[in-house]
C-alpha cells in the first residue's frame, strides 16, 4: 500500500505521541515505586563493577553506570532511567522494523503491540534489569539480520555489498546482546534454522561466519572472568537450566505458559496465532521475511518452554523471542485494516483490546501496591509472619524502613550501643541488595553476607573485597516477616550476644502488611568458613 505524505505525517504524529505518553507514564512509575530486589541487586553491578558476574554478563552494570553518570545521580528514577530511555528507543526501532518489513502502518502496529506488552513497557521499560540492554541490542540485531539476509535486489552488486555490511553490523549487536544476557545466542540458532530449512545458500556465504566470529569476540571479558573464577558463571546458569532432579513437572510448565501469556499480553498471543494461520491462506508479507521472523523466534521460545517442564522458568526468558512474532502480527493487521478510515486504521479492535488488558493489569497492580486489597491474609497477630504471599511487597516499604532504621541507628550511636563501623549482616543476595541500596550505602556503611554461594551470589565477592569479617566486629540484622532465617541461632554461632532492638511495621491504609525485626549482634567471636563469606579461586 502506497501511503500519501499526509498519512505518513499522521503516522509520525501517532508514533511520537505513543513514545512520549509511554515514557511519561513509565517515568512516573519509576519515580514512585521502590526498587525490587533484583533491581537493587543490579545496582551493585554499577557500584561494584567487573568484567562479568556470577549470574549475568556485565552490560547491565555498564548501562547503570552510564545513565547515572557512574552513580553520581541516585534514587529510583535515575537508576531506572536506562529503562525509560531504552524502552522509548525500542518503540522507534520496532516501528522502523515494521516499516521495512511491509509499510508504515505495519510499523505503527508493531510499536503499539510492543507498548501493549507488560514485558516491554513494565519489565524492561520501567524496571531495570539485564533484559533492558538486551532488548535494545536484540531489536537492532533483528534489523540488521533482516537487512543482511533478505536481499531485495539480487542482481545489484551494491545491494549485495550492503547486505554483507549489514551482517557484520548484526554480529556486533548480537555480541552486545550476549554481553547483556547469554540467551541472546539464540539469535544465531534462529539464523541456523532459517539457513538449514529455507535457504542453504547462506551456508556458503563467508560473511555469516565472520559475523558469528565478531559476536563471539564480545564474550572475551566473560571468558576472562570465568577463567579467573573457575567458570562459576556457566556452572551457575547450567544448574538453573539443566536440572532434572525432580523429573517432569507439568505444574511448572503450566505456570510458565501462564506467565508467558501475561507478560506478552494474551490478546497479542492470540493475534500472533491468527497471523500464522492466516499466512497459509494469504501471503501478507514475502515468504522469506515470514520464514526469517518465525525462525528467529522459535528456538528461544521452544527451548525455555522445554526447560519449564523440569525446572522453574521465568516468563521473561522467552519474551525476546516474541519480538519477531509481533512484527508478523503487525503485518497481518496492516493487511486487514489498511483500507479503513484513519482512526479505525490506527486503533483497530485487537490493538484496543491489547491495551485494555495492559491497563487493567497495571491498574490492579497499582491499586494493590498502595492498598493491599488483593491480600487475602486475615491474620494480624504480631507474632505471626505477614506479607509472605504478596510479591508487590518486594517493591514497597523500603523508604519507610530506611527512615525508621536510620532513627534507631542514630539513637544507638548517641547512646554508645553500636559504633559507626557496625555493618549490616544478611544471608542472601535479595535481602542484602535491598538493605545495601536503601540503608547501608546512604549511611556510609556496608553489607556483608554469610551463606552458600547459591544464596549470596555477587555478595560473596563483595564481602571478600571488604575483607570478610574480623573478630570483635558488631552487626545489625534486619529480619523481614517474609524471611524464615533463624537469626538468634545465626547470631549465637558467630557473635558474643544477640538482642532484639525493635520491630518496624510497614502499613497500607493503616494496616500492617510487613514487619521488620532489628537485631543487634555484638562482638564477633568466630570467623565464618571461607565458602560462606567469600569466593576466591581454589
Amino acid at each position: 500500500m502506497k501511503l500519501s505524505l499526509k498519512i505518513d505525517s499522521t503516522f509520525k504524529k501517532y508514533l511520537f505521541a505513543l513514545m512520549a505518553v509511554s515514557a511519561l507514564i513509565r517515568a512516573a512509575l519509576a519515580w514512585s515505586l521502590d526498587l525490587g530486589a533484583n533491581e537493587a541487586y543490579y545496582w551493585t553491578y554499577g557500584a561494584n563493577p567487573d568484567i562479568s558476574h556470577i549470574d549475568h554478563p556485565p552490560m547491565i552494570g555498564w548501562f547503570i553506570q552510564l545513565f547515572t553518570v557512574n552513580l553520581s545521580f541516585g534514587g529510583e528514577l535515575f537508576l531506572r532511567l536506562a529503562s525509560i530511555v531504552t524502552g522509548t528507543v525500542n518503540t522507534w526501532i520496532i516501528f522502523v522494523l515494521g516499516r521495512r518489513i511491509k509499510n508504515d502502518l505495519t510499523g505503527i502496529y508493531a510499536a503499539l503491540l510492543y507498548t501493549a506488552s507488560a514485558y516491554a513497557s513494565i519489565f524492561i521499560g520501567t524496571f531495570i534489569n539485564p533484559d533492558t540492554p538486551q532488548s535494545l541490542f536484540y531489536l537492532l540485531s533483528l534489523y540488521f539480520l533482516h537487512e543482511g539476509l533478505i536481499t531485495k535486489y539480487e542482481t545489484c552488486e551494491e545491494t549485495r555489498t550492503l547486505c554483507r555490511l549489514a551482517l557484520v553490523i548484526a554480529g556486533i549487536f548480537i555480541g552486545l546482546a550476549m554481553l547483556s544476557k547469554y540467551s541472546s545466542v539464540f539469535l544465531w540458532f534462529g539464523v541456523a534454522v532459517y539457513a538449514l530449512s529455507y535457504d542453504r545458500s547462506l551456508l556458503k556465504k563467508p560473511f555469516i561466519y565472520i559475523s558469528v566470529i565478531i559476536s563471539g569476540l564480545f564474550m572475551i571479558p566473560v571468558l576472562m572472568w570465568n577463567l579467573e573464577n573457575n567458570f562459576i558463571s556457566f556452572a551457575f546458569q547450567g544448574s538453573r537450566l539443566l536440572s532434572f532432579e525432580n523429573g517432569l513437572d507439568i505444574e511448572l510448565f503450566i505456570r510458565a505458559i501462564a506467565g508467558t501469556l501475561i507478560f506478552n499480553n494474551p490478546v497479542t498471543i492470540i493475534l500472533i496465532i491468527a497471523s500464522v494461520i492466516a499466512f497459509r491462506k494469504r501471503k501478507y508479507i514475502s515468504v522469506p521475511q515470514y520464514r526469517l521472523m518465525i525462525s528467529l523466534s522459535l528456538p528461544m521460545i521452544i527451548f525455555f518452554l522445554m526447560v519449564s517442564l523440569f525446572t522453574e522458568a521465568r516468563p521473561h526468558w522467552t519474551a525476546p523471542g516474541f519480538f519477531p512474532l509481533i512484527l508478523v502480527a503487525a503485518a497481518y493487521l496492516a493487511s486487514k485494516y489498511e483500507q479503513r478510515n484513519i482512526r479505525k486504521m490506527i486503533m483497530p479492535a485487537p490493538v484496543v483490546n491489547a491495551f485494555s488488558f495492559l491497563f487493567l493489569l497495571t491498574a490492579l497492580g497499582i491499586m494493590h501496591y498502595y492498598t493491599g486489597f488483593l491480600n487475602l491474609e486475615t491474620k494480624r497477630d504480631p507474632s505471626e509472619k505477614i506479607g509472605r504471599n504478596d510479591f508487590t511487597l518486594d517493591y514497597f516499604g523500603w523508604r519507610t524502613l530506611a527512615r525508621e532504621f536510620g532513627d534507631l541507628r542514630q539513637n544507638d550511636l548517641e547512646n554508645g550501643l553500636m559504633s559507626e563501623k557496625t555493618f549490616i549482616l544478611s544471608t542472601n543476595w535479595e535481602d542484602a541488595s535491598h538493605k545495601d541500596f536503601y540503608i547501608a550505602s546512604p549511611a556510609g556503611t556496608v553489607v556483608k553476607t554469610i551463606g552458600p554461594l547459591s544464596d549470596t551470589r555477587k555478595y560473596a565477592w563483595i564481602t571478600g573485597e571488604l575483607g570478610t569479617f574480623k573478630i570483635g566486629e558488631s552487626a545489625y540484622y534486619i529480619l523481614s516477616s517474609r524471611d524464615s532465617t533463624d537469626v538468634v541461632s545465626l547470631g549465637r554461632k558467630y557473635f558474643r550476644s544477640v538482642e532484639k532492638a525493635n520491630s518496624i511495621y510497614i502499613k497500607k491504609l493503616g494496616k500492617p502488611v510487613l514487619r521488620f525485626e532489628v537485631y543487634r549482634m555484638k562482638e564477633m567471636i568466630r570467623i565464618p568458613e571461607r565458602e560462606l563469606c567469600s569466593f576466591t579461586k581454589y
